[in-house]
This record gives C-alpha cells, sequence and structure tokens, in this order.
C-alpha cells in the first residue's frame, strides 16, 4: 500500500518523536538527578573551603588581637612579677575592646591563670617563639585559642591571648553560610553540636567515628537514607562535618519530573499538527533548498537558490542566498586580513627585538661610560696618594704589605674601569689562574675590612684549581659576591668561599647562613638593575656584571638557597685544557 508524502511524514514524525522523546526523556531524567547530586557535592566541597578560609581569616584577625594583648606593658609587668590578679586585670581591659572575645593568661610555668585549660603541646609552641591559633576542648565544649608570647629582656615569661566559645554558635553560622547541617565532634569522635534533625546524628557520629577523614564528598546510607558528607579537621583535631540528606538535593525532582511530562506530551501533540500542516508544502522546496545546502557545504559559493511560492521558504531562500554571498565576502576579508597581520606580526617582531636591543645596549653604554669616567681620575689621585705613602713606610714591613695590596686593588679597579664597556664582548681564552690562590686573597682582603666584627670568613680550597680565567676577573667575582653575603648575613655571620676541581672544571662556591633568597627574586637575580636592597645604595648591576664576566669565560653563574638556611653562589668555568 502505498502512502502519501503527508502522510509518510506525519507517520515519520509520530515515529520519531516516540522513539527520540521517550529515551530522552529517561535521559533527561536521569541527568537531572545527576546534576543534583553534583551540585549537593559541589556545595559540600565549596562548604570546606569556606571553613578553612573562615578559620584561615578569623585566625589571623585573633592573632593580632592575641599579640596586642601579650605586647601590653602592664600584662608583661605583672607576668615578671608573678602577680596573676594584675595580670588578669590588665588582660582583661586590654581584651575589653573586643566584645565577643575573653582573654587567657598563662604564668611562666605554663600553667592557665585565666580562660580554658591549655594542652602542654600549644604551651610549648608559644614558648619556642610560635603564636597558634587552635581548638582546644574546655569542659565538654569547644574553644578557639590564639596565644602569643609575653617576653622581658628576651625571656619568656608567660603568654596571653584570647578564645571564643567554638560549638553551637559557630556551627549554626557556618550552616547559614554552606546551606548545609554542621556535625561538630570533638578530638576523641564525641559529639558537640549538630545543626540538622536530631534523629540521625548519633548515627552519623558513630560512622564517622570508624571513618578516617578523606578529601572530597563521601556517599554513605543510614537507617535507609543517603547522606552526603564532606569534612575537615581543624588546628587542634576537632573535626567539622558538612552533612546534606539526599532527599533534601533530591526534593525538586518529583515536580521537576511532573513538568517534563507534560512539557513532552505538548511537544508531541503540538509537533504532529504542526508536521501535518507543513508537510505538504515543505517537501520539494526543502529538497530544493538542501541541494543548494550542501553544494554550498561542499565549497561552491556560487551555487543557485531555488525560489518557491512559500513565504517562509522563499524568505529562507533570500536569507540563505545573502548569508552566502556574505560568507564568501567575509572569507575573502579573513583572507586578506591574516595575510596583512601576519605581515605586520612579523615586522612587530622583528622591531620590538631591534628596540629592546637597542635600548639595553644604549642604557649600559651610557651607564659604564659614565661610571669609567667617574672611577679612573679618583683611582689614580688615590693610588699616587698610597705610592708616596708606600715610600715613607719604607721600614715598616706590615705597612709596606698593606700599602701593596691597596695599590695592587686600585690598579685592579682601574683596569675594571676600563674592561667595563665590553662586558659582553668575546674574551680570548688565553687567561687563567688559580682559583683556590684568588679565593684565599679574596678571603684575607675581606679579613681586614671585617676586623673586629662578628662576621666570620672562611676558605674552604683544596691545594690548586687551575681555571680558564684571568685572576682580576675572578677576584672581581667573588668580590662582589661576599660583599653581597656580608649585607645578607648582618652584624654577625659565617660566609665560606670554597674551591675543587670537577670534571668540567674549577667549581667556586660562595655560602653565608643568612636569611636566603626569596624564591620569587630567583629567575630575577641576575637581571640589569634589578635590586631587592631598600637603600638607594643597590642599583642592582653587581650580579648583572658579575654573570656577564662568568658567561664570558664560558662559564656559569648559579644562585640557590641551602637546605640548612642561607644563599649559595656557584661558579663553574671550564678547565684550561678544556678551552
Amino acid at each position: 500500500m502505498r502512502l502519501s508524502v503527508n502522510r509518510a511524514l506525519i507517520g515519520f514524525v509520530v515515529v520519531v518523536m516516540l522513539v527520540g522523546l521517550v529515551p530522552a526523556g529517561i535521559l533527561l531524567d536521569r541527568r537531572l538527578v545527576n546534576a543534583l547530586e553534583d551540585r549537593a557535592r559541589a556545595d559540600l566541597s565549596s562548604a570546606v573551603l569556606v571553613l578553612q578560609d573562615r578559620f584561615d581569616n578569623q585566625a589571623g584577625a585573633r592573632m593580632m588581637h592575641a599579640r596586642e594583648i601579650a605586647g601590653s606593658p602592664a600584662v608583661t609587668e605583672a607576668l615578671r612579677q608573678g602577680d596573676s590578679l594584675a595580670a588578669l586585670v590588665a588582660a582583661r581591659a586590654v581584651v575589653a575592646a573586643f566584645p565577643e572575645e575573653q582573654a587567657v593568661v598563662l604564668s611562666p610555668e605554663g600553667r592557665t591563670w585565666l580562660g580554658p585549660l591549655i594542652p602542654a603541646a600549644l604551651v610549648d609552641a608559644t614558648r619556642d617563639g610560635g603564636m597558634p591559633v587552635e581548638v582546644v576542648v574546655d569542659l565538654r565544649t569547644l574553644a578557639t585559642v590564639a596565644l602569643a608570647p609575653v617576653k622581658h629582656a628576651g625571656q619568656w615569661v608567660g603568654a596571653a591571648g584570647i578564645w571564643v566559645p567554638f560549638a553551637d554558635g559557630e556551627a549554626a553560622r557556618l550552616s547559614a553560610l554552606t546551606r548545609a547541617d554542621v556535625l561538630l565532634t570533638a578530638p576523641d569522635r564525641s559529639l558537640v553540636a549538630y545543626t540538622g534533625r536530631a534523629e540521625p546524628a548519633m548515627g552519623l557520629v558513630g560512622m564517622l567515628a570508624e571513618l578516617p577523614l578523606v578529601d572530597g564528598v563521601q556517599d554513605l546510607s543510614w537507617a535507609g537514607a543517603r547522606y552526603f558528607l564532606a569534612g575537615a579537621t581543624v588546628p587542634g583535631g576537632a573535626r567539622i562535618t558538612f552533612v546534606r540528606p539526599a532527599e533534601d538535593a533530591m526534593a525538586l525532582v518529583p515536580a521537576l519530573r511532573g513538568a517534563g511530562v507534560v512539557a513532552l506530551g505538548l511537544g508531541l501533540l503540538v509537533a504532529l499538527l504542526v508536521g501535518a500542516r507543513a508537510a505538504a508544502g515543505l517537501t520539494r522546496p526543502v529538497e530544493a533548498l538542501t541541494v543548494a545546502a550542501e553544494q554550498v557545504a561542499g565549497g561552491n559559493l556560487r551555487a543557485p537558490i531555488p525560489r518557491t511560492r512559500v513565504t517562509e521558504l522563499d524568505r529562507m531562500a533570500v536569507s540563505f542566498e545573502a548569508m552566502r554571498d556574505t560568507l564568501a565576502a567575509r572569507i575573502e576579508e579573513l583572507d586578506r586580513a591574516n595575510q596583512e597581520l601576519e605581515a605586520r606580526q612579523e615586522r612587530l617582531t622583528t622591531l620590538q627585538a631591534e628596540f629592546i636591543q637597542r635600548d639595553r645596549l644604549s642604557s649600559t653604554t651610557r651607564l659604564l661610560v659614565q661610571l669609567a669616567h667617574e672611577i679612573r681620575n679618583p683611582v689614580a689621585g688615590v693610588r699616587n696618594a698610597l705610592e708616596l705613602l708606600r715610600r715613607r713606610v719604607q721600614g715598616d714591613t706590615e705597612a709596606m704589605e698593606f700599602a701593596d695590596l691597596a695599590i695592587d686593588e686600585l690598579l685592579r679597579m682601574h683596569e675594571l674601569a676600563e674592561h667595563m664597556l665590553d662586558i659582553h664582548r668575546p674574551r680570548g681564552n688565553q687567561n687563567s689562574t688559580d682559583a683556590t690562590s684568588v679565593v684565599r686573597e679574596v678571603a684575607a682582603v675581606v679579613r681586614l675590612g671585617t676586623a673586629g666584627t662578628g662576621v666570620m670568613i672562611e676558605a674552604d680550597a683544596e691545594a690548586a684549581v687551575p681555571a680558564a680565567i684571568g685572576p682580576d676577573a675572578l677576584k672581581q667575582v667573588l668580590l662582589n659576591l661576599v660583599q653581597n653575603a656580608r649585607e645578607a648575613v648582618g652584624p654577625k655571620g659565617r660566609i665560606v668561599l670554597r674551591t675543587r676541581t670537577t670534571d668540567q672544571g674549577a667549581l667556586v662556591e660562595v655560602e653565608d647562613d643568612g636569611p636566603g633568597i626569596e624564591p620569587k627574586d630567583l629567575p630575577r637575580l641576575f637581571d640589569a638593575f634589578f635590586t631587592t636592597k631598600e637603600e638607594l645604595r643597590g642599583v642592582g648591576l653587581g650580579l648583572y656584571i658579575a654573570e656577564g664576566v662568568v658567561r664570558g669565560r664560558g662559564g656559569r653563574l648559579m644562585a640557590s638557597n641551602r637546605a640548612e638556611g642561607g644563599a649559595r653562589f656557584t661558579i663553574e668555568i671550564p678547565s684550561v685544557e678544556a678551552r
């Protein structure tokens, strides 16, 4: 039996709607349930982050308040005198400015004079100079404690701080912030507070007592009901668990399912009516438009677009033709624009590289010329004065030795001034030296400048370490590194210069026990004009020049932090044979 196009199209629409919509409805329902569960899990994951951010923010404020109480002269004097009553009065007077907080005072022996009982570990941490913020157990409830050490003349005389309750009020606030029930348990897993229904609380506590704390959201069942759980432990061991009953997360599912069924039924009815109405008029024009669309999709942007007496289809054909012509024009314009953009990008990259190089060379050249001009004349004058002084102390061997040493250093300064202008030009490989002798000479010079201070200069060098670098160049680099180390260690510290021979050549190290280098500064340490010194004395050229000197000899200058504290600068220089 033959079917008309209209009947075939209507039948096809019915079959397609039934075959497509029923599985789609089931799939949509499944995705809806999964989406709601994922939303509940995401909310609980966010709740853990809210807890951490809230605790960290509060900890910072409470640490400041604890420091303010510990820094009170009245509290310090009372603790030093062992006067507990005066210490309590002084601490309460300071904490009165913080309405929600109460004072904590610990005696010089670490006993609690005021506030909750403080664990010994927290007291020891404060005694060591820390300012801990933890949740402690006090009379079967929880309290957040922030402590700060109280010192007199550098000696620990006790501790002071603040404490606030951490139980029902905090649980309720977290529940309001996260839109989840909050289960608060002590470090021994005993229940402290729960903002949800009372029935499942003890059961959940018992279940949590048997489960380790893990990252992410857990899906648990209790008494025939599902719960989504996520939790974290705050400093001190208290556990906060965010609970979302599955039935609460799925509360919208029945209503959404009903609305979906109604929507599917209406869509099927409308589709049938519209399909029956439009079937006859759409068949041939749509087929013609399909053929034209296929030609355009195949790349034929000049394919003819058929016209029809059906108004909507004719408008579609006109719009399609206009879209095709516009697309062709846009593609042509885009090709031209891409070509122009590539050409401009290439020119821009070339010009930018040239500009950066010229600017760097220009700035460096001006600086070096000025430095050379400013250094040479004073150096010559000081040298002449030292030569005259040396002739007048002919009978004093030690004075002549110091004068010769000073003259040598001035000659080296003069040579450095002369060679500043070409620190980045290729150097000859004829110069070589014994790195050990240079290290010992630098150590001796620096010891003279640090005599009477608390800075120790040590030279840990092998007998002989040949290196393919001139002695003056190596001395310039080492003096720069040692000077930076002296400024880092302050009035007291230890600086060690080491040399040894490796398979690649000579290795020279300069170590100090100062504060080290900030990790963020390591990548830029050898950039020109980069400095971490706050005073105007630092212009950021010392390490830049030192690195250029070493690199010009085929070596490397590297910086790192020591595991035991302090900084280490390593100079790798090829051996004479390797050059």
